[in-house]
């Protein structure tokens, strides 16, 4: 999409909530007698369900029949755990203090409950696992989220959610295979995240897939059957065919940081993993695509958030598929410079897309949204050094929007600071030799492009140089001279970046 012009927009939102921290089991246990759910009021639980619908809902999971989920919140009959699991997430986004201050509580009520009653599996449960390791990995607990995770996705297949109940409704088959779907999804996002085995094998080809949001979330409870019959599928299904991909884009990568893998398997593996990208977006029915008019649609339908989130996800996916080639050791290899570009082209499309997000209304507002946008910009500061001259004005400005947005970001996941800070180390290990691979698919690469869950620390020279300098090391050559010029423009672009992170970090703290 075509960058912005316009200044950022400001949401009216809170500038420093007090967000969820895990809490042990023992000190769950101390304050669980008190039920947080008292101190709030019908309204305000209310409010926050509606958050958790337009903030996160449907974008990195889609666990609800929207209509059915606030009627059981109106009228008490909601599972309390699951409640205080939904509460404890999007507490952070309140305008008020003492709610936002209060999202902590309602997490450990709903963590000592769940760690209480292992036994007792149900939907419920297994959507308050869900929950829950959303709200662990926003404060950095990456073994938390992975276990809650695994022990969702280990109760889904025992009470076996992905098998058809007879005479079930179709809003509770749809909620369960979206429940199931959204596991899927996690699965490979969290796994990859740690750098642990997926614990759920491909989707099988016979398996359904959601269906349109907008008539799934336009029905009302215990509507039976669909209102017309569904022709098409929905943005979420869209996303699990896309996701489907991005498993073996992982796995290319970590076979490229062993550096075993010959020439031939990488060029059939890319070859064949950007012709299903190709494939997928062109396959997309034509109000699927990502344009200006779409992008209304979906807002009308109220899912210009989700919509949204399927395309950055797309173009997340083809910069790291196609990452490799940024650096010059990849420069022999067939079409080269035709995917080098691609790399860019995706990188510089998801900035833009975000920043329309932002400016638009429909922030993409969920928290791995900062792991990619980290990649993006690291793509971004490739083009600085290394782009054509008419390439750098527009990088440059990408890269202030991709931070802004980081810096927004900030305000409600604590894990932005440390995922912002895997930037700065990128860019330590770039700016330290400019004119070396400094974006080669190494061990520490793989951390930085993958692992959103481990920390990376400084590349160390043994990994970043342990090729030969595609420059030759004539320092007073026009070239040389060139990568110099660039290696002092990102430096300057940077250091704003890192200024005004350490000037919002100190904003913040003082509020």
């Amino acid at each position: 999409m075509p960058q912005m012009q316009e200044s950022m927009r400001q949401a009216d939102i809170p500038l420093k909530p007090t967000l969820p921290q895990h809490v042990s089991t023992a000190a769950a246990s101390a304050i669980a007698s008190t039920d947080p759910l008292n101190s709030l009021t019908e309204d305000q639980i209310s409010q926050l369900v509606d958050y958790y619908i337009d903030y996160i809902h449907d974008k990195p999971h889609s666990l609800f029949h929207t209509p059915t989920l606030r009627r059981d919140v109106a009228q008490g009959s909601i599972d309390k755990t699951l409640l205080c699991a939904i509460l404890g997430l999007v507490a952070r986004f309140s305008p008020e203090n003492d709610i936002r201050a209060l999202g902590p509580r309602l997490a450990s009520q709903a963590q000592h409950v769940l760690q209480s009653n292992l036994g007792a599996m149900s939907l419920e449960s297994t959507q308050s696992w869900i929950l829950l390791g959303n709200i662990v990995s926003a404060d950095c607990d990456y073994a938390c989220e992975s276990l809650f995770f695994g022990i969702a996705t280990r109760t889904a297949h025992i009470i076996g959610l992905a098998k058809p109940i007879p005479n079930e409704t179709a809003i509770s088959a749809e909620t369960r295979l979206r429940t199931w779907l959204s596991l899927y999804m996690i699965d490979r996002w969290s796994s990859a995240g740690l750098g642990t085995p997926r614990q759920m094998s491909d989707r099988p080809a016979s398996q359904g897939l959601p269906r349109m949001e907008f008539l799934f979330h336009g029905m009302q409870p215990e509507q039976e059957p669909w209102p017309v019959e569904p022709s098409g599928a929905g943005l979420w299904a869209h996303m699990i065919t896309l996701v489907e991909i991005f498993g073996p884009i992982q796995d290319l990568n970590r076979l490229l940081a062993t550096g075993t893998v010959d020439e031939a398997f990488i060029v059939s593996a890319v070859s064949s993993l950007s012709g299903r990208l190709d494939d997928w977006e062109r396959q997309l029915p034509i109000d699927v695509r990502l344009n200006a008019s779409n992008l209304e649609l979906h807002q009308s339908r109220g899912q210009a958030r989700t919509f949204v989130a399927l395309h950055l996800g797309y173009y997340h996916y083809g910069s790291l598929l196609y990452f490799q080639y940024l650096d010059a050791s990849a420069s022999a290899l067939p079409y080269a410079a035709i995917y080098a570009e691609r790399c860019r082209e995706h990188a510089s499309a998801f900035s833009d897309l975000l920043r329309t997000s932002y400016d638009k209304g429909c922030e993409a507002m969920y928290n791995i949204v900062a792991h990619m946008a980290v990649v993006s910009s690291s793509v971004l500061i490739h083009t600085l050094l290394l782009g054509d001259e008419a390439q750098i004005d527009p990088a440059k400005a990408r890269l202030e929007s991709n931070f802004k947005i980081l810096m927004r970001l900030r305000q409600w996941w604590p894990s932005v600071d440390s995922t912002t800070q895997k930037l700065f180390s990128f860019q330590k290990a770039c700016l330290r030799s400019a004119d070396n691979h400094t974006h080669k698919i190494d061990r520490w690469m793989v951390k930085f492009l993958l692992e959103h869950g481990n920390a990376i620390g400084d590349k160390t020279v043994e990994t970043e140089f342990d090729t030969p300098s595609p420059y030759g090391g004539a320092g007073d050559s026009p070239q040389a001279q060139q990568i110099m010029a660039r290696d002092r423009l990102t430096r300057q672009a940077l250091s704003e970046l890192r200024a005004s992170s350490v000037y919002a970090a100190q904003t913040f703290s003082a509020m």
